[in-house]
This record gives C-alpha cells, structure tokens and sequence, in this order.
C-alpha cells in the first residue's frame, strides 16, 4: 500500500510553527541551533509551539553537536529530553546515535525509544555518516517505535542521491520503515525527486524561508507551493501522467 504524502518543516519557534501550518506543512520538526544542524529546543519553545499548531510536532533530540556518538552521560540527558517532550504533549521525537564503528547504537536508542513510551519516533541524519545506508535501515527495523528515517541517501543534499534514494525507499517500504528525503530540497527540485524516488514524505527547511535562510522566517506561500508540487509529482507517480 502506497504511504500518502507528507511535508515536513523545520521550525525552530512558534512563529515558525504557525507559519507552516498556515502554509499546509503535515508536521514539524521543532528544532534549535540551527547552525550547529538542529539541537534540542528548550521547554518554553516546546509549550508555545505545541499548544499554538494543532499538527503534529516532532521535537529534536540532540544534545550537543560534537558527533552522534554519545556518552552514558550523554544518554541519560537524551532520556531527559524525550520525558520532556513526551510531558509537553509532542507527538513525537527525532533522535539518532551511532557506534564508533558508524552502526546504530542499539543500546542508546532503546533508553530513547523506552521513555518515549508510545511517541512516533524519526531517527534523524545521522544515518547519512553512517557506515551503511542500508545496514541502518535494516538495523533500525529491528527497533519497533522507529517509524522513519530522514535521510540525504549520503549525500550532500537529497536530489544528488536520487539513485540511493530509490534504493533505500524501496528496502525501506519491505522493511516497513518509511524513508523520508531531506537536505536541499528546494521548490524547484522537490518533484523531481518525488517523481523519480517515489519517496513520498519530504522534510524542508531553508527551501520554504524567505531568501533561503535560517536567518529568515518561514514564507507560508512557499510551503502552501512545496505542497501543491508534493501532491502534484505524488498524483503523477500513481497515475503514469506527467503534470509538470
């Protein structure tokens, strides 16, 4: 059965938030830092956007940015952070660790997973440095509440991985773990990438922003575009026809 479209856009405040609502987004990815590839938000931000959107909102766990390998230290913080979220009313959470050796850190994630308790749960781009795409992704469905992963297929950006992208969407849709396509994702490329992966959720970020920063806010008329192409290349991969 084929999943139904879904945009998702990183907001990193509420004004963020109501703006890609507003815009059509399905979910958010509630992060902060940025620069530093998204950390975990703090609780007044987590309060206001919850309460404020009534889409679903999947909040950053990630407590610093020095690698994804992370420390028992690190671990019981991470832990903290999904009660956090899981408390404030999320929906979800987007979290991700990794060995030294590049495998996914099967321990780490089950103290995650274990707190989240019933949480829908992304593993974020810590699968693109990776050792293996597809090992991860076969790691990861091993771990039940992982419903996605958010990947760039290795990439620098999404629609230079079209190829990888494909392969992991079709492992991924036997393996019943929905791969989502992230990192540079721009109106103009999103469906293309749609149409030739048949990827069909899509996570933005500076793609839907004014002058395509994270400097600037969210331009509602951007995400309500990034929409209608997702719908638009969707119809188009299920049907044979081409609405470009």
């Amino acid at each position: 059965m084929k999943r139904q479209p879904i945009l998702e856009v990183i907001a990193v405040d509420a004004a963020d938030a109501r703006a890609a609502e507003q815009g059509g987004a399905d979910r958010i990815e509630l992060v902060s830092a940025m620069s530093e590839g998204g950390l975990t938000p703090i609780v007044g931000i987590i309060e206001q956007v919850v309460s404020q959107v009534s889409i679903p909102v999947y909040v950053m766990i990630r407590p610093h940015s020095r690698s994804f390998c992370y420390s028992a230290e690190d671990i019981r913080v991470m832990t903290q952070q999904v009660r956090m979220a899981r408390e404030l009313g999320a929906s979800g959470i987007v979290v991700g660790a990794l060995s030294k050796g590049g495998e996914v850190d099967l321990a780490a994630m089950a103290s995650c997973l274990a707190e989240a308790q019933g949480l829908g749960v992304t593993f974020h781009r810590a699968m693109d440095v990776s050792a293996s795409l597809t090992g991860t992704l076969h790691s990861l469905s091993t771990l039940g509440p992982v419903e996605r992963v958010l990947t760039s297929g290795g990439k620098r950006t999404a629609p230079e991985a079209i190829s990888e992208l494909k392969q992991l969407h079709e492992l991924g849709q036997a393996l019943d773990v929905t791969v989502m396509a992230g990192s540079g994702v721009t109106l103009d490329r999103l469906r293309d990438l749609v149409r030739q992966t048949g990827i069909t959720e899509i996570h933005m970020g500076s793609g839907v922003r004014y002058e395509g920063s994270f400097h600037k806010p969210i331009h509602p008329q951007m995400v309500e575009e990034a929409k209608r192409h997702l719908l638009s290349a969707f119809q188009s991969t299920n049907d044979g026809s081409d609405t470009r």
